[in-house]
């Protein structure tokens, strides 16, 4: 951990002040203050130029500093709000950052190839999404740390005038070295112009100059908070990707990597102090450290007092090599998501990942299914269609700064929950307008339309309703707005016959653009919620559970909201893209009996499935599914799914996904609805190697901390008391691995809690 009485927050008076006393200078000075062992003249050493960048923009840009304040100010509140809120708070959809990259070129070689950039967009997603295959070389020690940032990115494909795009300008210029004062983000200097921030990440690739005694400078980004003109982020064409016209021991792409942090706010990991040990990259988890770190240094690097593990320097924001970088914090990962949230929350809505539709309509309101969703009609590409991350609950009028979706929470006497739709214009021509009408529903896979939403349900309970409708306002081409309606959901107990399922609700966004039928949707809507949302792109729809922290459990209602007899089948995968929970957990089902009696008179079919006792599975692989299960009309079931993971997660802080989707087998195979469980879990030592018995013969853990350890025992994984067993504690006194032979004891579950 840092040492906080030394490093001074950053946010804080000092934070200015000492950081506009540095420029790049400081980087030879640097080199002064190194042991030799780490430098020697011939040894090219990482040179980034974004504090000098920093330290002009407060002598020259009146509204910089203020700006950088505020910045920091909201990522204080963000970081301690995260604090409070533990996993649940964590950010869990994926953002994908639409990216232009500008080649300005005044030799051949200068002139990239599209493989070469296309080179370094791959290198980005692994490093930003923790895909890496190096990463698993850091430390030990530091592993639990690495973080998923959650951010990937991709070339545009539409431009600010809305046209075609492969996200590449080229420019030849005549100019043959650019310094780091902006001038290659300018045409009128021999560059090219930034394309707008809040729709683009602008990536500059030119050649930089030589610093003597140091080597070419390898880049500099901007900080949140400059001016529109010139945000983005300027690399050295030897630098740039993986291919072409890189070298060793910077031919990895981790120069963008690096600079790229900076535009996300992330601050060098010494803090830009020399190596004083005085100064804070604001993030709690990268150790004090003294100064930066060159080469590849051997683990561990002590300074500043900071053993036994020492300096963090296989991270992205040191100055080692690129074989030697390798990860980002959880804490740095909370501090770019602060970003993301404030500072470059616009290009959250960007559409420069939309392709412009082949005879672009004057105006197309719309809202998106998912991050891959194009608008397109029907939508062919997303699956399935009730996740959208453009509908969100907040239990504070907080939404438009903090998108991350909440689970909604009744407060009789309380305040209102808040839900925050996004309205989307496809269009490339002028403004449209039109009407919102958002509803909820009790949350099940059997959803239909228009009932339940449109109130016509009451028994056992209301099972959906109107929340309110707004107009759209003027929503420019290209452009979004953001509508918040107040909400108080229904009372839990009012479902009570769902069992644990009281508290869990669906939205439906529909946006209307005429007053009578069909209200402009492209396909007049039927009966099957699932395919109207995929036809029509002004439908959206939220079904999620939001489950954090070991041990916890997510529910939903299943059944079949018709009146006539449905054979069903479920079946339970991973989204795309997301990290396999089953390599790092259990995933527990407790069908209920009388599910599991249908599931049971159906030749219990399904496939990556173990019955573990009467009414629950574990479902041990991606594509797992039930079936030959016949619902009655009007037939309701609540499910109960739980994650356990296993002796260790991979990292401090993990965020996985499961898909339920429910399917009509009939007349044809259809897709009924679904439930999307986000599985949040920050790493705690607590409880650490559940196991069933039989079939497993041992219980094998690690130990985390000093203390005793007690194994624990239940026989109902979902509703049972845990109890210690007598005569199972031990004292721990080193990090090792324990095993405990459990096979002579009683069929259950068993877990390790420290004390």
């Amino acid at each position: 951990m840092k040492q906080k009485s030394l490093k001074p927050e950053i946010g804080a008076p000092d934070f200015l002040g000492k950081m506009a006393r540095l420029s790049m200078v400081v980087a030879a000075v640097v080199v002064a203050l190194l042991p030799f062992s780490t430098y020697s003249q011939q040894q090219e050493i990482r040179n980034c130029a974004t504090m000098q960048v920093h330290e002009r923009l407060l002598e020259t840009d009146p509204d910089y500093r203020g700006n950088r304040l505020k910045i920091e100010e909201f990522t204080t509140e963000y970081i301690k709000n995260l604090k409070e809120g533990g996993a649940a708070a964590l950010r869990s959809g994926v953002v994908r950052i639409p990216v232009v990259v500008h080649v300005v070129w005044n030799t051949a070689a200068q002139n990239v190839s599209d493989a070469q950039i296309q080179s370094q967009i791959d290198v980005l997603n692994e490093d930003y999404r923790r895909v890496n295959a190096d990463w698993t070389t850091a430390p030990a020690a530091f592993q639990p740390l690495a973080a998923d940032a959650r951010i990937e990115f991709a070339l545009a494909v539409r431009d600010p005038d809305c046209n075609p795009t492969t996200g590449i300008t080229r420019t030849s210029t005549t100019v043959t070295s650019f310094p780091a004062d902006d001038t290659v983000k300018s045409a009128a200097t021999g560059g090219h112009d930034a394309w707008p921030r809040d729709k683009y990440l602008n990536l500059w690739v030119c050649n930089l100059p030589y610093i003597p005694g140091l080597g070419n400078l390898m880049g500099y980004a901007q900080f949140p908070g400059g001016p529109a003109a010139t945000d983005g982020v300027v690399i050295d064409y030897a630098f740039f990707g993986t291919m072409g016209t890189v070298s060793a021991p910077f031919d990895l792409g981790r120069t963008a990597t690096h600079e790229i942090g900076h535009w996300f706010n992330l601050i060098h990991i010494w803090g830009d102090d020399d190596s004083a040990c005085t100064g804070s990259d604001s993030v709690a988890d990268t150790p004090n450290q003294g100064g930066p770190n060159v080469g590849c240094p051997t683990f561990p690097r002590v300074t500043c007092s900071n053993g036994p593990n020492g300096d963090m320097f296989m991270n992205f924001m040191d100055y080692v090599n690129d074989d030697c970088m390798v990860m980002f914090s959880q804490g740095q990962a909370d501090r770019m998501n602060a970003c993301l949230l404030g500072a470059r929350a616009a290009i959250l809505a960007s559409d420069g990942l939309i392709p412009p539709p082949a005879v672009p309509p004057a105006t197309d309101l719309w809202s998106q299914d998912k991050p891959d969703d194009m608008g397109d009609e029907p939508n062919t590409i997303s699956s399935p269609m009730y996740q959208s991350d453009d509908i969100w609950v907040r239990l504070t009028n907080d939404g438009l700064t903090n998108q991350e979706h909440q689970n909604p929470q009744y407060r009789p006497a309380g305040p209102s929950n808040y839900v925050y739709v996004r309205i989307r214009n496809r269009g490339c021509g002028g403004s449209g307008t039109g009407t919102v009408r958002l509803y909820w529903a009790k949350a099940s896979t059997a959803l239909g339309w228009p009932a339940p939403w449109d109130g016509s349900i009451a028994v056992p309970a209301l099972m959906g309703g109107s929340i309110g409708s707004q107009s759209t306002g003027s929503v420019p081409g290209g452009g979004f707005v953001i509508l918040e309606f107040a909400w108080n959901p229904p009372n839990p107990a009012d479902y009570a016959s769902f069992g644990a399922d009281q508290a869990h609700f669906c939205l439906l966004s529909r946006i209307e653009t005429s007053p009578t039928a069909p209200y402009g949707m492209t396909f007049a809507e039927g009966a099957n919620l699932h395919t109207n949302v995929r036809n029509n792109n002004n439908i959206v729809w939220k079904n999620v559970t939001v489950v954090t922290g070991s041990g916890r459990f997510g529910c939903v209602v299943v059944g079949n909201i018709t009146k006539e007899i449905v054979l069903t089948k479920f079946v339970f995968d991973i989204p795309t893209g997301e990290e396999d929970l089953f390599k790092w957990g259990r995933i527990f089902v407790d069908l209920g009996g009388r599910l599991f009696r249908k599931w049971r008179d159906g030749d219990t079919q399904g496939w990556g499935i173990e019955i573990i006792s009467e009414g629950v599975i574990q479902v041990t692989r991606p594509g797992a599914w039930i079936g030959g299960i016949k619902f009655d009309g009007r037939e309701f079931h609540t499910v109960r799914v739980e994650f356990v993971p296993f002796e260790r997660p991979p990292t401090r802080t993990n965020i996985f996904e499961l898909l339920l989707t429910q399917y009509a087998l009939d007349k044809e195979v259809l897709v009924v609805g679904g439930q999307r469980f986000i599985l949040k879990d920050k790493f705690s030592p607590t409880f650490t190697g559940l196991v069933m018995q039989p079939p497993a013969l041992g219980l094998t853990w690690q130990r985390f901390g000093t203390g005793s350890y007690t194994v624990e025992f239940t026989d109902d994984l979902f509703y049972g008391k845990w109890e210690p067993l007598p005569g199972f504690n031990w004292p721990t006194t080193e990090l090792s691995w324990y095993e405990k032979d459990i096979s002579g004891l009683r069929k259950g579950f068993y877990r390790v809690r420290s004390q």
